[in-house]
C-alpha cells in the first residue's frame, strides 16, 4: 500500500532564478552595460515565448541603464513587469551600507518610487540586501519606521546568532517597530550553478536542500538560481517540474512567493521566530571585508561633503527661501544632484575595491553633484541677500545647518576692512566677543629685517601714513615656525580706520628688541578691502540667527582662563602640553584624567588588497623634523600649526614578507583650541609618498575600555571593542568598525570619556581597549589577493590597481577630540561633532538690517534627543524627518512658525500614517527609542 504523504512533509522548494548586477568593479560601467542590454534582450526574447520568471537584483536603476540603450523595449519591459514575470526594486540601486548617510538611504528607496511611479510598474515589497558588507541597524528601522516593507532578505555579516531561515530583527532592543529577517545561509547564489541535466540537476537540488534543512523551521527552501552578472537559463523551467513527485513540489518563481509561504507556515505553525537586535558585523560565516571602509579614501570624504551639501545647505536653505520669498524650489536639480550622487553608492564604487577605472569615472559623478548642490546653494543664499533695509548698523545674518542651538558655534564673517567693529550682538540683546583673523589683502612691501635694520626702521616711521597713499590701522607680532624668526603683520588701508598710536608701536618695537629672543624680523605690510572675523555664539538650529554689528567691546562678567604659547595652551577646561615627538600631553581639569602622548601617527605595512588589511610589520614612524608656531592667536580662539618630516618605508618587497626602503612625509597639523569650548580641533594635511601601508592617528587612553559607543545612521550603537571569532571564521576577526561623525570611549571606573570626532573618515578601532585609532588613508595595490593570512581566498579577481596606492596624493584629513564626563549626554557629543562637519553660512548686510518678510527658523524643538535629519520641499509641502537619538522613549513640544497649521506623519510613498495636532503653533509627538518620524508640513 502506498504511503500517503500529508501536506506538513511535502518538501517545497522555490527557486529564483536572479542576476546580481555590479553596475561597476572590475569592469567599468559601460562595460557592464553592454552585457545588461544583451542580459535583457535575452530576458525579453525569452518570455516572449515560455513562461519564465526573474528577479532584477532589487534595483529599479537597471530600467534607466537598459532603456538608455534601448528605449523602444520600455512597454515590453514594463508589460512584464506589470505582469509579474520581472521583479524590479525597491531600491534604485542597491548601496553599501556602512559608509553612505542616512538620508542617502532614504532618498535611495524614494527615487525608486519615483521610478515607480514613472513606469506604472509595482516594486518587489522585501528589503533585498543580498551582498552588503554586512548590515546597519539602520536596515530595520528605515524599513519599519517609514515603509510598508516587512521583510528585510539578507546574507554577509550574519554569525552564529542566528540559526534559522526567519527571525525577527530589530534595531535596538527596546525599538517598538521590527521587521521580518530571513538570513540566507549560503549566500544570493546557493542554486547559481544548476545544469540542464536531469540527473545532475536532482543531485544538486537535494545538495541544496541538505544544505539548508538544519535552517530551515518548515520544509521549504530557498534555491537562488543565479549570481554576479548571470544569464537566464530558461531550460530549467521544464526540468525542475520534472524532478516533483509526491514528496517534493518544485516552483520556479520570483522571490515574493517563498515570502508568502514562509508567512503562512509560520502563522499556520503558530511559530515564532528567533529576536535579533542590532547589527550584523560578523566574518564567521562569509567575508565582511570592512577594510573598504579607508581604501581610497578620497571617496568617502567627498561622497561626505556632497551628502552634507545636499541635505543641510541645498534643501534647507530653499525651504526657507520658497517660505519667505516665494522663491521656486529647484526641486529637478536637486533630484538629479541625489541621482548622480547615489550612483557611487554601490559597494564596489563607494568602498573603493574596483579597478582603477572604475574609480576615476566616480569623480565625474561625484564633479556634477557638488557643482549642483553648490549652485543652488549660492542662489538660496543670494536670495536672501537682496532682503534688506537701511539701518543705522551693519547686520549679520548666520545660517546654522546643525541641530545644536545650546552651546557656542564658530562661524566666520567678512566686513570692509574700514567697518568699525569689536562685538556682535544677538537678538536677545547679549553681546559676544569676535576676533580679526585674517583679510583680502594687497601685499604693500614684505622684507626680512635684523634687529639693527629694524630699529632703524622703527626710529624712520614718520607716522601712521607710509609711503603709497597707505595708512597703518593695525599691527600684529607674532612667533613664526622657526623660534629665531619673529612675525610683524602691518594691515594697511586708504584711510586711516580707529584710534591707531605710532608711538605706541614705537615703544612696542623698543620692547621686542630689548629681548633679544630674535635674530630676524620679517616684516609684511597689507593692504585690503575685506577683514575676516570669527566669533563664538549660540545659533538657533537648522535656521538662521540675526546679530547687529557693534563698535563696543564685549566686557566679560566671568574671567575666563585662556593663555597660550607655541608650545601649550590653557583654558578652563584643559591643559595642553606639546612634545618633542610632536605629541601632546593633555591634562583634563574638570575629570582629573592626564591623557599623555596623544595625536601620535602610527604606519603598519599592508600586504592585503583593496578588501581585506594584511598586516605586515614592523610598525614605523620616526620624526626626523619638527617646527611648531602660533599662527592665530586672540580673544576667541588660537591656532597652533605644527609641521612633521616623517620617516616611513617605502613599499614592501617582491615575496610580500617584508618591509623595504625608506621615504619623508611632510605632515601639516593645525590645532584650533577655544577659549569657551572644550572640543578641540585639528587638520592634518600631506601627500601619500608610500606604498602598501596603512596611515592612522592615535588616542591614547589613560583607562580601558571594552565598549565604543559609535555614530550609526540615526543615532548610535553600542559595540564591543575586541574582535569577536576565532580561526573557524571565513576572515580574520578585526577590530575595526563603521562609524558616522564620533565615538565616545568611557572610562569604566572614574566619571570620564572621551569623543572623537571626524569628517568623512569612516574607519576607527579601539586597540587593545585603551588607543583610539583613526584611519587616515590605506595603500594597497590590488583588488583582490589570496596569499596572507587574514584572508587567503580571493573576495575578487586578481588584478593589479596601481592608482589605490595613491602615491602623489594630496590628503586633507579633519577631526576633533573632547574630554568630557561619562554622564554627559550623547546628544552632547551628536551636537558637538556636526559642529565640526559643518560650517555656518554668513550674510552680511553693510549699513542695512534684515528685511521682516526673512522666516529664520520653521521650527524649534525643545527635547535635545530629538534630531532634525532633514528639512526638504515634497509635492509643494514642506517634510520634515525627525529622529530619536535615543533608546528611550521620548516626548517633543516642537514650536513651528506661524504661518504652518498641519501637521501629517507620512511614510516614504507619501502614506498618512497619522494627523499631528497643531495648537498655538505648537505640535507634541512621541517617540519610541530609535523611531523616525517623516512629517509634512503645511
Amino acid at each position: 500500500m502506498t504511503k500517503r504523504i500529508s501536506q506538513e512533509e511535502i518538501k517545497k522548494i522555490f527557486v529564483v532564478p536572479h542576476t546580481h548586477w555590479d553596475r561597476e568593479w572590475y569592469l567599468p560601467f559601460q562595460y557592464f552595460r553592454y552585457q545588461l542590454v544583451e542580459l535583457i534582450d535575452d530576458l525579453l526574447d525569452i518570455l516572449s515565448r515560455q513562461e519564465y520568471y526573474f528577479m532584477l537584483d532589487g534595483q529599479t536603476i537597471i530600467l534607466e541603464d537598459y532603456l538608455e540603450i534601448r528605449p523602444e523595449r520600455r512597454k515590453d519591459l514594463v508589460k512584464l513587469i506589470q505582469k509579474g514575470n520581472l521583479a524590479v526594486g525597491p531600491w534604485y540601486l542597491l548601496p553599501d551600507e556602512w559608509l553612505v548617510g542616512q538620508e542617502s538611504l532614504v532618498r535611495n528607496l524614494e527615487i525608486s518610487l519615483d521610478l515607480a511611479k514613472e513606469f506604472e510598474i509595482p516594486l518587489m515589497n522585501i528589503g533585498y540586501l543580498p551582498d552588503q558588507f554586512g548590515h546597519s541597524r539602520a536596515i530595520p528601522q528605515i524599513l519599519g519606521d517609514l515603509t510598508d516593507i516587512s521583510t528585510a532578505v539578507i546574507w554577509r555579516g550574519v554569525g552564529h546568532e542566528i540559526s534559522t531561515v526567519p527571525f525577527i530583527w530589530k534595531s535596538h532592543s527596546s525599538a517598538k517597530k521590527f521587521i521580518n529577517g530571513i538570513y540566507m545561509p549560503y549566500g544570493y547564489g546557493n542554486a547559481s550553478n544548476l545544469i540542464d541535466d536531469s540527473d545532475t540537476l536532482k543531485e544538486q537540488v537535494r545538495e541544496c536542500i541538505v544544505n539548508l534543512e538544519s535552517y530551515s523551521p518548515f520544509p521549504i527552501y530557498l534555491l537562488m538560481n543565479g549570481t554576479d552578472h548571470q544569464f537566464a537559463t530558461p531550460k530549467l523551467y521544464h526540468l525542475l517540474k520534472e524532478l516533483e513527485d509526491e514528496e517534493t513540489k518544485i516552483s520556479l518563481c520570483l522571490l515574493d512567493d517563498f515570502v508568502s509561504e514562509l508567512r503562512t507556515q509560520m502563522k499556520k505553525n503558530n511559530f515564532t521566530p528567533p529576536e535579533y537586535s542590532g547589527e550584523f558585523r560578523s566574518s564567521a560565516r562569509a567575508h565582511l571585508l570592512q577594510d573598504t571602509y579607508s581604501a581610497r579614501m578620497w571617496i568617502k570624504q567627498w561622497n561626505q561633503k556632497i551628502e552634507d551639501m545636499l541635505v543641510y545647505y541645498a534643501e534647507p536653505l530653499n525651504v526657507y527661501s520658497k517660505l519667505s520669498f516665494g522663491s521656486s524650489y529647484p526641486h529637478s536639480y536637486i533630484n538629479i544632484a541625489w541621482k548622480w550622487l547615489l550612483k557611487n553608492h554601490p559597494h564596489d564604487s563607494i568602498c573603493g575595491c574596483s579597478v582603477d577605472q572604475t574609480h576615476e569615472e566616480m569623480k565625474t559623478r561625484f564633479y556634477w553633484a557638488e557643482s549642483i548642490a553648490e549652485l543652488v546653494i549660492n542662489n538660496a543664499l543670494a536670495e536672501h541677500n537682496k532682503r534688506k533695509e537701511k539701518s543705522n548698523n551693519s547686520h549679520l545674518l548666520v545660517y546654522n545647518p546643525t541641530n545644536c542651538s545650546d552651546i557656542p558655534i564658530y562661524f566666520e564673517f567678512s566686513v570692509p576692512i574700514q567697518t568699525k567693529i569689536n562685538s556682535i550682538e544677538a537678538e536677545n540683546k547679549i553681546s559676544y566677543q569676535i576676533q580679526p583673523i585674517s583679510s583680502s589683502e594687497e601685499i604693500i612691501f614684505e622684507e626680512t629685517f635684523n634687529p639693527i635694520m629694524l630699529k632703524a626702521g622703527f626710529k624712520l616711521l614718520p607716522g601712521r601714513k607710509i609711503p603709497g597713499d597707505n595708512f597703518i590701522n593695525e599691527v600684529f607680532i607674532t612667533e613664526s615656525a622657526n623660534s629665531d624668526v619673529c612675525e610683524i603683520r602691518i594691515i594697511c588701508g586708504s584711510e586711516p580706520i580707529g584710534d591707531f598710536s605710532v608711538d605706541e608701536l614705537k615703544k612696542q618695537g623698543r620692547e621686542l628688541l630689548d629681548l633679544k629672543k630674535y635674530k630676524k624680523y620679517h616684516v609684511k605690510a597689507t593692504k585690503g578691502n575685506m577683514q575676516n572675523y570669527a566669533a563664538l555664539a549660540p545659533l538657533n538650529s537648522f535656521a538662521f540667527s540675526e546679530f547687529k554689528l557693534k563698535e563696543e567691546t564685549v566686557l566679560d562678567e566671568v574671567s575666563q582662563l585662556f593663555e597660550y604659547t607655541k608650545n601649550m595652551v590653557e583654558n578652563d577646561f584643559y591643559t595642553i602640553s606639546f612634545n618633542k615627538d610632536g605629541t601632546f600631553d593633555l591634562v583634563d581639569k574638570k575629570n582629573v584624567l592626564e591623557f599623555k602622548e596623544m595625536h601620535k601617527f602610527e604606519d603598519w605595512g599592508d600586504r592585503g588588497d583593496e578588501y581585506t588589511f594584511g598586516r605586515l610589520g614592523p610598525e614605523s614612524v620616526k620624526v626626523s623634523q619638527i617646527k611648531r608656531r602660533l599662527t592665530i592667536q586672540g580673544p576667541v580662539f588660537c591656532e597652533i600649526e605644527q609641521t612633521l618630516k616623517l620617516q616611513l618605508y617605502e613599499q614592501i618587497n617582491e615575496k610580500r614578507d617584508k618591509r623595504i626602503g625608506k621615504t619623508f612625509i611632510p605632515i601639516t597639523s593645525t590645532f584650533r583650541f577655544y577659549r569657551d569650548v572644550p572640543r578641540i580641533d585639528i587638520k592634518t594635511k600631506l601627500t601619500n609618498r608610500t606604498k602598501d601601508h596603512r596611515f592612522r592617528i592615535c588616542f591614547d587612553l589613560p583607562f580601558k575600555s571594552e565598549e565604543t559607543i559609535t555614530s550609526t545612521h540615526f543615532g548610535f550603537t553600542r559595540r564591543n571593542s575586541d574582535p569577536v571569532g576565532d580561526e573557524s571564521y571565513e576572515e580574520t576577526p578585526s577590530g575595526i568598525q563603521a562609524q558616522k561623525n564620533f565615538i565616545i570611549i568611557e572610562d569604566p571606573v572614574r566619571d570620564g570619556a572621551i569623543t572623537l570626532m571626524n569628517k568623512g573618515l569612516p574607519e576607527v578601532e579601539l586597540v587593545n581597549n585603551s588607543r583610539l585609532a583613526l584611519t587616515l588613508l590605506r595603500s594597497v595595490g590590488y583588488l583582490s589577493r589570496a596569499d596572507f593570512p587574514e584572508r587567503p581566498m580571493h573576495a575578487g579577481p586578481f588584478l593589479e590597481t596601481p592608482g589605490a596606492q595613491e602615491i602623489n596624493t594630496d590628503y586633507s584629513f579633519d577631526y576633533s577630540i573632547m574630554v568630557h564626563k561619562k554622564t554627559t549626554p550623547y546628544h552632547h557629543s551628536f551636537n558637538q561633532a556636526e559642529i565640526c562637519s559643518l560650517e555656518s553660512r554668513s550674510i552680511v548686510f553693510n549699513d542695512n538690517q534684515v528685511t521682516t518678510d526673512i522666516i529664520k527658523s520653521i521650527i524649534k524643538i525643545d527635547n535635545p534627543w530629538i534630531k532634525i535629519s532633514s528639512l526638504r520641499i515634497k509635492e509643494n509641502k514642506i517634510w520634515l524627518t525627525l529622529f530619536n537619538l535615543d533608546e528611550n522613549y521620548q516626548q517633543l513640544n516642537a514650536k513651528l512658525e506661524k504661518q504652518i497649521n498641519d501637521c501629517i506623519q507620512r511614510k516614504i510613498d507619501g502614506t498618512e500614517v497619522k494627523k499631528c495636532a497643531v495648537n498655538n503653533n505648537t505640535v507634541e509627538m512621541d517617540f519610541d527609542p530609535f523611531e523616525i518620524k517623516i512629517i509634512e508640513i503645511d
